[in-house]
């Protein structure tokens, strides 16, 4: 999510990005997703407290029927399973644990003995992967999507994940991409059909097609982000306002209006802990917070360093801004200190042309290397 302008600045956990000639925001949904880790050895246990054993132990068959009723629904989750082969019978005895409610209806088969319990583990843990995602644009017709790792000691190692981006007919090829964002683990752009900033495109990593979303219905759209229940929001340095997306259409309407006179500019969505949006304008070189769900600004502070075009991305799994577009310095990337407005260089020189477009994932991304 970025966007350029005489000036510099960016924003971002949607995806937020500038409003420039080639440049773009960056916006950071968070989309968490959940590992579920299912290990079920045995028989499941999850039943209705019916013990019912059948053995086919080829020698003798003793069946004893007991009808008792008794039923024992402990809550126990491990898995043992004993075989008794030693006598001409099998005996198999499952017990569903739930609780304590139980029918035991016993029908009691004794053939041997084989237990059985199952254990069930799910995480929930959220996992990001370590990456970023950008348009980097070499010349004026070049459009390449590529992968930069945030890995401890690989940061700023990059892969290319498509050469050149097949755009619609509808858009130029000479366009400026200035904003990403990822919603429902789908990557969509910011670029300019007539104006910087006037349309979204939704980018299909496996084919590097594009196809063409719709028009906003305003310019100046450099900075586009998404949150954890994909809602989108962007912002126009034209209308100085943050607006909100529908992402079936690209129509928008205001939300709120953006303080002052904006330039390149980008935008992010933090993550739900705090529910906010980042915001750079490269007018002023400060980081505005806004709140996450009705646009209103919360607070701002000036950063040592002079952007010119904005990119700007949360990550979630990093819980780091990241953000690109400084003056002299438009190749590289940054982190900017979300406390304090110190910007900090992550890796010099990384891109072939000016950065203003940044995008992290939420979940698993087809066709992209988690």
């Amino acid at each position: 999510m970025a966007l350029i302008s005489a000036s510099a600045l960016a924003l971002v956990p949607g995806c937020g990005d500038d409003n420039g000639e080639g440049g773009g925001d960056d916006e950071v949904g968070e989309t968490a997703t959940t590992d579920s880790d299912s290990e079920s050895s045995g028989d499941s246990e999850s039943g209705s407290g019916s013990e019912s054993g059948s053995g086919s132990e080829s020698s003798e068959t003793a069946t004893d029927t007991d009808t008792e009723t008794a039923t024992d629904t402990e809550t126990a989750t491990d898995t043992e399973t004993a075989t008794d082969t030693g006598e001409t019978g099998t005996d198999t005895e499952t017990s569903t644990d739930t609780g304590e409610t139980g029918t035991d209806t016993g029908t009691d088969t004794d053939t041997g003995e084989t237990g059985t319990d199952t254990e069930t583990s799910t995480d929930t843990g959220d996992e990001f992967a370590p990456w970023i995602l950008t348009v980097d644009e070499p010349d004026q017709t070049t459009d390449v999507l590529k992968q930069i790792s945030i890995v401890p000691g690989e940061v700023g190692q990059t892969t290319i994940i498509c050469d050149d981006i097949e755009l619609p007919p509808t858009v130029p090829d000479n366009t400026a991409f200035t904003s990403l964002t990822f919603n429902s683990n789908q990557l969509y752009a910011s670029v300019r059909k007539v104006s910087n900033g006037d349309t979204m495109l939704l980018i299909d990593p496996c084919q590097c097609v594009a196809t063409e979303v719709g028009e906003y219905g305003f310019t100046g759209v450099n900075g586009i982000t998404s949150n954890e229940v994909q809602n989108m929001f962007g912002s126009s340095s034209t209308s100085d306002v943050i607006i909100e997306i529908e992402v079936a259409t690209a129509m928008a309407e205001v939300l709120a209006p953006l303080p002052g006179d904006w330039g390149s500019t980008g935008l992010t969505w933090s993550d739900p802990m705090d529910n906010v949006l980042y915001g750079i304008n490269a007018n002023n070189d400060r980081l505005y917070t806004f709140d996450g769900d009705d646009g209103s600004e919360l607070g701002n502070i000036a950063m040592n360093a002079n952007f010119s075009s904005v990119g700007i991305e949360f990550h979630p799994g990093e819980d780091v801004l990241y953000a690109c577009g400084i003056g002299g310095q438009q190749r590289s990337l940054f982190s900017v200190d979300v406390m304090t407005g110190d910007v900090n260089l992550e890796a010099a020189d990384i891109l072939d042309g000016t950065c203003d477009n940044l995008a992290a994932p939420f979940g698993p991304v087809e066709c992209i290397p988690q």
